[in-house]
């Protein structure tokens, strides 16, 4: 007995040969299965939106069933369903557009750091300020996902609080 390919979409085995495999991935089951394996990932708004720019099935809505089923090009769901679907779509996108936007955190954190930077400026006039002090330095907080900082290999380390030893200028070649 020959090798069998498996297919995945289809769940299917059958002797592995290029004519095989050709006919069987350009057959209608296969790409049916790989339409309907690839639409389970889509955004749930998006097959939405596919589904209202698709015209009603008169035959489905007419008897009730459609000899196409899922590869009719007409829509099967009632119109009234969809546009039910449609409203409880709308309050979810809503709620996205309450969530910061970048630009928004961008313009405050630079206000954060003009504020900062000024503060330090105010420290220097009155000479209380070190050379360490003037060495543009942030405030790090750690992403609440992640582990404990004993489990964190080196490379996701914070740096120390004060910063890093400043090494020799060492000039190669």
């Amino acid at each position: 007995m020959g090798k069998r390919y498996y297919c995945e979409y289809c769940d299917r085995y059958f002797a592995d040969s290029s004519g095989n495999r050709k006919k069987h991935v350009n057959g209608i089951q296969h790409k049916r299965n790989r339409k309907m394996h690839y639409d389970s990932f889509k955004d749930p708004a998006q097959l939405l939106a596919d589904e209202a720019q698709k015209l009603p099935c008169r035959r489905f809505f007419q008897t009730g069933s459609c000899d196409f089923g899922d590869n009719c090009r007409y829509s099967h769901t009632n119109p009234q369903i969809l546009l039910a679907q449609q409203a409880k779509a709308q309050p979810s996108m809503s709620t996205s557009a309450t969530e910061p936007k970048l630009s928004d955190w961008l313009a405050r954190w630079e206000k954060k750091r003009k504020y900062k930077q000024e503060s330090k400026g105010t420290d220097v006039e009155k000479g209380t300020s070190t050379s360490a002090d003037n060495d543009t330095s942030q405030t790090l907080t750690l992403p609440l996902n992640l582990p404990p900082l004993s489990q964190l290999p080196p490379s996701m380390l914070p740096p120390p609080p004060g910063g890093y030893p400043k090494l020799p200028k060492v000039e190669w070649g």
